[in-house]
């Protein structure tokens, strides 16, 4: 889709690299869960038949995937867990089809089918969409990611009732500060953070009028929509020296 310029600036789009490589290692931590997961199915599953040392295998892939993930974000770890989801889900079409061959209809229908294709639909996403960052991922400082999660974290740590620079979305999933000319918006764990100009950001706002605000954003990586209720709205009405909403939104 379609970016607001405005995301093209140097500050924003250091903020978008980490922001990907967050969502990375998170995946990493998924990959480690999932490989656990399956190497005690495997383990259960090999007391069976040996067959099932494939599915170990693949377990210790996906572990290692997972792990590198978290230890060097980059692009080739998402696109490993992804083929490691992948062949997950063909090793499993397998075993389900020797199952319905031998008649074994009962173990034949589980959810070891959708389990694998939604994760490999999902990191297959997330590698597609973060493609165009792929030499911005591998070059950026672990201390700029550190440095950024620290500001995320410091933000929702703050009591709202005690700042005034502060304002929350309905949902309670982003925050913003109010700087001097400009607003900086995180989401919690660093999904999305960005910097937004004071006009920028009173663009994004469809009707000033209403007494509940409601922001849509034109993200590189898909659209995001905020809710604000009538405090939160009167916050960012305040600071953008707007005048108060009429009785009726």
């Amino acid at each position: 889709m379609h970016h607001d310029p405005l995301f093209d600036s140097t500050e924003n789009q250091a903020l978008l690299v980490v922001c990907a490589r967050k969502t990375i290692r998170n995946t990493g931590i998924a990959g480690i869960v999932w490989g656990v997961i399956n190497l005690i199915i495997g383990y259960g599953g090999i007391q069976v038949t040996m067959l099932n040392i494939g599915l170990l295998a693949l377990a210790f892939m996906m572990l290692g995937t997972g792990v590198l993930a978290l230890a060097k974000p980059s692009l080739h770890a998402l696109l490993a867990a992804a083929i490691v989801s992948t062949l997950l889900l063909f090793w499993n079409v397998g075993i389900t089809t020797l199952n319905v061959m031998a008649g074994d209809t009962e173990r034949a229908i589980t959810g070891s089918l959708i389990v694998p294709l939604i994760a490999a639909v999902i990191f297959f996403k997330q590698y597609l969409k973060l493609g165009h960052l792929k030499e911005s991922i591998a070059s950026m400082n672990h201390e700029t990611v550190k440095e950024a999660s620290g500001l995320c974290k410091q933000l929702f740590k703050s009591k709202l009732k005690e700042s005034p620079d502060i304002a929350e979305a309905s949902s309670r999933r982003c925050r913003m500060r109010f700087m001097s000319d400009a607003v900086f918006f995180a989401q919690r764990n660093l999904a999305r953070a960005f910097y937004m100009n004071r006009t920028h950001f009173q663009e994004c706002i469809p009707d000033l009028n209403r007494k509940k605000l409601r922001m849509v954003v034109r993200h590189p990586l898909g659209k995001l929509t905020y809710a604000f209720d009538k405090k939160n709205s009167e916050k960012i009405r305040g600071w953008l020296g707007a005048p108060a909403a009429a009785q009726s939104s």
